[in-house]
């Protein structure tokens, strides 16, 4: 019966993963991946380096609302190529670059389900087939986790564990779409620790020997792994204690060597770069891992004691919903009370499970950015010790009615979770729980981090684009990369590009953006929308905007600005002392943009430049973007080019502007010819 139990909640969690797959976008990182493990994939299964024996790929319009292939699609004969199997990335190619990144396991097997369920299938859309292998994992380890602790401390335990896994806002979203590293990385690492457990307090190597599997799978994934000695090695240490030299024990830590061989053959087997100089390739990695999980530059609002990172730590305590927190303290706290009751130490191993993912980011100089979804090792174990603290919680009361009082309590508190859910779906991944005010208070805080949805919001936009844009629009990314949406997302007549971008010039571009801590007041194209250009679509958490879409012009902008007017009557001066201009307008306006001539003749070329404003000609400010510059993509130049500059304002008020430049002889300044001014108005 509990194994029935666990595959029925497994496969529940799985259908509703796969029936919400089509709102989530894509992983930032997904071009890094996929076409890496497509490229390995058909090389591991033909010999071919490369695309130049399948058909020719044709562009087609797959709408993202749908789960679905394109029924166009589905008709067509023979095998389908992938969007991702794309002939710029062969195999030569990553045998040069690749290294400086995690390993591609899950990247080829993502890419089998791909092959499968769209190549041969045609069931599930191209996109979305790939990610299928990270909502199975996930939905494996759902189940896992009742199975497990429903066994060792009864099944209301079993039920809170597995409900607190699923229900876990990172955990839920990142699932859908962080299919080529954290989400498969925490399930093998989970399913590791499990048959390390299994075997050894079952006496049976066989499971220590699928442990070899799960560890190669995991270790082809990211190099987390390897920090699960910290879990095993206390753990079997507390376990075994005298028993350590026992023939059954030294032959269970003989095959768990075999293991290990195991899991580093299928590391090395499944990564065809190593395969040139295995040393090297794998010291090149080592060496990625060390500049991403080291740095003396985090927050230091962070920094606690003896240069603690603290960050993961609030991370935590705010991202995590308040019933798990809870549950999870009283878990920590049973385990501790039964710790001489224990009789396999497994609460210690649970124990170790939750803390090493997160001390590991927290010592002196570590670094974790993004929240902490890089070390999701620990969720699964927070799930099981909300499980044991909701079990003990429930055995420690005496009375039968307030026992049924508290399960139900419980249950309905797991109920209000998932309605919250629903209510942010499919922002999940940027939750904030009441303790910081929700999204909007770790927004007014300035966490780090706080709202970003790595991509996956941007189908939400793109679903309204479609819908709504007009026939033979433009479209442009506020400040992403082409990459970041697939280009059969979007109807086949919008022209997208960001070179589409128009800022003040105000060409009627659709502009797609995420909004999240680090983007305002970083790029002026996401300045000048929010400011001066009102939303057309907005899809959000807590009153906060995670995702819009804007419309460049007139119509669309803000009643304050919608006039920009030349400023008459304005002058400037130019000093060839210290190579500067300063421009006065005679009296203060809200500013949209400048535009200067200049001769190229007879002076040196710009290297860089700082432009200022002041109210009094006394107190200047410096402006964030400096010269030279590419703001603004419809002029096809680098500003000043040509004889020509452009320099965008973002409705900064000032009388004054000072252009400072280096060298002082640059044209820019030594040989301005005219200058005019716009400013925003009604």
């Amino acid at each position: 019966m509990q194994k029935k139990i666990s595959i029925f909640i497994g496969i529940i969690f799985f259908i509703f993963g796969i029936l919400t797959l089509p709102d989530y976008g894509i992983n930032w990182d997904t071009v890094n991946h996929i076409p890496r493990g497509q490229i390995y994939l058909q090389y591991l299964l033909t010999g071919e380096k490369d695309y130049s024996k399948l058909p020719a790929y044709k562009k087609y319009w797959q709408k993202p609302e749908e789960l679905l292939l394109d029924k166009g699609q589905r008709n067509l004969k023979g095998p389908l190529r992938s969007y991702y199997q794309s002939d710029a990335y062969t195999f030569d190619w990553y045998m040069e670059i690749d290294g400086t990144g995690h390993p591609p396991l899950s990247d080829i097997i993502s890419s089998i389900f791909n092959r499968v369920l769209f190549g041969r299938l045609k069931i599930i859309n191209d996109i979305d087939s790939y990610r299928v292998y990270g909502v199975f994992l996930a939905s494996i380890l759902v189940g896992l986790i009742y199975y497990w602790i429903s066994g060792l401390y009864g099944k209301f335990a079993g039920i809170i564990a597995s409900l607190s896994l699923a229900t876990y806002p990172l955990f839920f979203a990142e699932s859908h779409f962080n299919t080529e590293k954290d989400v498969p990385e925490t399930v093998y690492w989970s399913l590791f620790l499990y048959c390390i457990w299994k075997g050894f307090t079952n006496k049976n190597w066989k499971w220590i020997l699928v442990s070899g599997l799960l560890f190669g799978l995991a270790l082809g994934t990211k190099f987390n792994i390897l920090f699960s000695i910290f879990v095993i090695l206390p753990w079997l240490l507390i376990f075994l204690k005298k028993r350590l030299f026992d023939k059954v024990n030294l032959n269970l830590i003989f095959v768990g060597f075999i293991a290990l061989f195991i899991g580093i053959l299928i590391f090395i087997s499944s990564w065809p770069f190593l395969w040139q100089d295995i040393i090297s390739g794998v010291q090149k990695v080592f060496g990625f891992y060390k500049t991403i999980g080291t740095s003396v530059k985090f927050d230091t609002q962070f920094t606690g004691p003896f240069g603690i990172n603290t960050y993961p730590f609030y991370w935590i305590i705010y991202t995590t919903p308040v019933l798990v927190l809870i549950l999870s303290f009283f878990g920590l706290i049973s385990l501790w009370v039964d710790r001489k009751k224990d009789q396999f130490s497994t609460g210690l191993l649970f124990v170790l499970w939750f803390m090493v993912p997160i001390v590991r980011v927290m010592i002196p100089h570590s670094n974790v950015y993004g929240g902490i979804r890089q070390v999701m090792e620990y969720i699964p174990a927070m799930a099981i010790l909300a499980g044991i603290g909701a079990s003990k919680i429930i055995n420690i009361m005496k009375v039968a009615w307030w026992k049924k009082l508290s399960i139900f309590s419980i249950l309905f508190c797991f109920v209000l979770i998932m309605f919250n859910l629903v209510k942010i779906h499919p922002n999940e991944n940027a939750f904030f729980n009441i303790l910081i005010g929700g999204l909007s208070g770790a927004k007014q805080s300035n966490i780090p981090s706080w709202g970003n949805t790595f991509g996956a919001a941007y189908r939400q936009g793109v679903v309204w684009i479609n819908q709504n844009a007009k026939p033979n629009s433009r479209l442009a990314y506020a400040h992403g990369l082409m990459p970041d949406i697939p280009l059969i997302w979007i109807r086949p007549d919008i022209d997208t590009s960001n070179t589409n971008r128009s800022g003040f010039l105000r060409n009627g571009e659709y502009v797609i953006g995420l909004v999240y801590e680090g983007i305002s007041n970083s790029f002026y194209f996401d300045d000048y929308l929010e400011k001066i250009v009102q939303p057309m679509y907005k899809s959000g958490i807590d009153g906060v905007t995670l995702v819009g879409v804007w419309k460049n012009e007139d119509e669309q902008i803000k009643p304050e600005y919608k006039k920009q007017n030349i400023i008459k009557n304005i002058s400037w001066k130019k000093s060839d002392k210290n190579g500067e201009i300063i421009v006065d307008l005679n009296k203060v306006y809200t500013l949209s943009y400048l535009k200067m001539g200049y001769s190229e003749r007879g002076c040196a070329s710009l290297k860089y430049g700082i432009v200022y404003l002041s109210s009094d000609n006394k107190l200047w400010v410096e402006l964030r973007d400096k010269l030279p510059m590419d703001e603004i993509p419809p002029l096809k130049a680098i500003q000043p080019s040509k004889g020509q500059f452009y320099y965008p304002f973002v409705a900064e008020q000032a009388r004054y502007i000072k252009i400072n430049v280096d060298p002082i002889t640059s044209c820019l300044t030594n040989k301005a010819t005219s200058v005019e001014v716009y400013s925003l108005g009604y």
